[in-house]
């Protein structure tokens, strides 16, 4: 069953368990954050409506924009399992708390839940790809990660259609302690793969050299020229931009 499952997806015998560990680890980040974007975004149209939108689209860029900064070089000192374990317990736990809060009925700023589900998303999906990249070589990733990347959407679309059912079944604000769940699922997860490949993970550290970071000037100044010249950044850049400016406003 193995060899007909690897040789369908070009998936070798040795590689069959790191994907489907790999996969399910994706797909347990994504049908959280799935799950804690909808309370999110369904408690702060409730209040605000949506005209206050496009505030929320430009804190959360120029948040993630420096926050993106400042994980760079954590990212360089700290194991990328160990990494991305820490976060999932830290992610589920603060908005595991809130719940706590909003069950004592204090009021929950809507737009900080929108602003912070933003930013998890973003670092939970940064972590992941991190650790994928310490997991496989170039050649593996080639051919993997887009399958891993199929557990990732899977777990969006359950998490999308089974959010109606949650909040039937427990209310809504309990979908806070749902995350909670995913989340702390997704650190055993990671922790079961280092038990699993320590020989993977306990090399992914060795050679990185942790590099004296430039300034942010100078990083402008290092890429502006690239921009420039190549065709294939202005691309990259367009096809960013699009998902994550454009269509927001058509929302």
């Amino acid at each position: 069953m193995s060899k007909l499952f690897g040789k369908w997806l070009k998936v070798y015998e040795d590689e069959i368990n790191l994907f489907l560990w790999s996969a399910l680890l994706l797909f347990l980040i994504r049908s959280s954050n799935i799950i804690f974007n909808n309370f999110a975004e369904t408690a702060f149209l409730k209040r605000f409506g949506v005209e206050y939108l496009p505030m929320i689209f430009i804190i959360n860029s120029i948040s993630t924009f420096f926050i993106m900064g400042l994980i760079t070089g954590i990212i360089a000192r700290l194991p990328g399992y160990r990494l991305l374990s820490y976060m999932l317990v830290i992610c589920g736990t603060t908005v595991a708390g809130l719940g706590m809060v909003v069950h004592l009925r204090f009021q929950i700023p809507s737009p900080g839940l929108n602003i912070l589900k933003a930013q998890y998303e973003v670092m939970l999906g940064l972590f992941f790809w991190n650790l994928a990249n310490d997991l496989f070589n170039t050649r593996q990733s080639k051919r993997i990660f887009p399958l891993i990347t199929a557990g990732g959407v899977m777990g969006g679309v359950i998490g999308s259609f089974g959010t109606p059912f949650l909040v039937k079944a427990i209310s809504i604000d309990n979908l806070m302690f749902i995350y909670l769940g995913t989340t702390l699922t997704g650190a055993v997860v990671v922790r079961r793969m280092g038990t699993l490949f320590p020989s993977l993970l306990s090399a992914e550290g060795k050679g990185r050299k942790v590099k004296k970071r430039l300034s942010m000037r100078d990083e402008f100044k290092r890429v502006l020229p690239v921009i420039k010249e190549s065709a294939l950044v202005k691309i990259l850049i367009l096809l960013t931009l699009l998902p994550n400016v454009v269509i927001p406003i058509i929302n």
